[in-house]
């Protein structure tokens, strides 16, 4: 035990200030969820995952440029991909987009953190949406960013409140180095930012002089409303890059996100990403799938979400009790609850899982001291028959709280 103590001692004063502020686990937990009714994280419905299509796709890469796959790549990713990659953000997203704009990297996760890493020194400030994606929360603090938090309402971002914040900011002679923005179904609140709001929000990063980092992970699963335009295709003067990624429509396993922007800055996000080109042979697969099956496969995933969507709205309704309110989302993966104030969802979420469901508390997803009353339920990864068993148990544990904080 002293020789442990003695070793465990030695790496802690080794350690780098960002990983001696680490937990001491790590985010994701797969077997929590495989072992639970999971409402935690946003995994895709593992039925619909196109494993056939994707083992077929193989072969042909394989067969056609096996050497080419199996090799080294370029630091920017496979062309091929890149290629199909703009013809589906044209037709669909409206981005105007060529081989120079576009970055393969391993998830929009990476993409953030290579954002980061091109921008932020350590304790330069960043503005974000809070609540927001809870990674990009872990995100900010890895590279010590200072985050300025503007609140979301239904509409997204408040642009008031971020145009208060960049005029204090500029008062004091700080100047925030992005804007971190989730404009669809945004994680964790279910909201999507109206074109009013994208159209102010890009004036204000282009009169502020700041970056926008816009992440559309969640941009083709919409089934309700319409579709808007990205802060990209609304900015015309290189201040947005935009974030994508085959997590949410292909299969998160792909690890091959994106992002498009600048030709000079994606260069230089490109020699930081020292990896020998993102994984090479899934984009390889990835560039012969996309053009036989992207299209009907996300019409077939829209189908499932909006589904299940609807039946957690639904238990919702039945069974949380008054007092309880939550958004309901026109695409995506997420609804976001609010409870009375008394009621604290680290305390719940423990609660709820002894009794087999998992959810994610919502302070989480603040970089400020707030949320503690929050919980996000993701929808994407429960089947169909566990979601109203899932809320009924969680309903069941709000209710023994509301019980107990009232009795004190």
């Amino acid at each position: 035990m002293a020789q442990v103590a003695e070793r465990s001692s030695r790496l802690q004063s080794l350690l780098s200030k960002r990983a001696a502020e680490l937990p001491s686990k790590p985010r994701l937990d797969a077997t929590q969820a495989a072992n639970q009714i999971s409402f935690t994280y946003g995994f895709p419905d593992p039925a619909s995952l196109p494993a056939d299509q994707v083992a077929e796709a193989t072969v042909r890469a394989l067969k056609d440029r096996g050497h080419e796959a199996l090799q080294y790549g370029d630091a920017k990713g496979y062309s091929g991909l890149i290629d199909e990659l703009t013809k589906k953000l044209n037709r669909d997203q409206g981005l105007e987009a060529g081989r120079d704009n576009v970055l393969l990297t391993a998830g929009g996760s990476q993409a953030l953190a290579l954002v980061l890493d091109a921008l932020v020194d350590w304790g330069d400030t960043v503005i974000t949406e809070e609540p927001t994606w809870m990674g990009a929360v872990r995100a900010f603090k890895n590279v010590g960013a200072q985050p300025v938090a503007v609140p979301v309402d239904d509409e997204g971002m408040n642009a008031d409140a971020l145009e208060r914040e960049l005029k204090r900011l500029k008062a004091e002679g700080i100047q925030p180095k992005l804007i971190y923005i989730i404009v669809n179904f945004q994680n964790p609140s279910g909201v999507t930012t109206s074109l009013e709001r994208r159209k102010r929000i890009v004036a204000l990063a282009q009169e502020y002089g700041t970056m926008i980092l816009e992440d559309d992970a969640y941009y083709d699963l919409r089934y309700g409303g319409n579709f808007l335009p990205p802060l990209y295709a609304l900015d015309d003067s290189g201040s947005v890059l935009y974030l994508g990624t085959f997590s949410k429509i292909m299969g998160a396993g792909m690890r091959i996100g994106w992002l498009v922007g600048p030709p000079e800055l994606i260069m230089k996000l490109a020699i930081l990403k020292i990896d020998g080109g993102t994984n090479v042979f899934g984009a390889h697969v990835a560039a012969e799938w996309m053009p036989e099956h992207l299209d009907a496969h996300i019409e077939k995933l829209r189908v499932i979400y909006h589904r299940r969507r609807d039946l957690m709205i639904d238990a919702l309704a039945r069974h949380m009790p008054d007092g309880v309110t939550w958004t309901t989302p026109d695409g995506g993966f997420f609804i976001w609850v609010t409870l009375p104030d008394s009621i604290d969802t680290e305390h719940l979420a423990a609660q709820a899982k002894e009794s087999g469901v998992a959810i994610l508390p919502g302070a989480q997803c603040f970089v400020s001291d707030q949320g503690k009353n929050t919980m996000r339920l993701s929808y994407s990864y429960a089947n169909d028959d566990q979601i109203e068993p899932g809320i009924k148990i969680l309903a069941d544990v709000v209710k023994g709280d509301l019980l107990e904080t009232a009795g004190k």
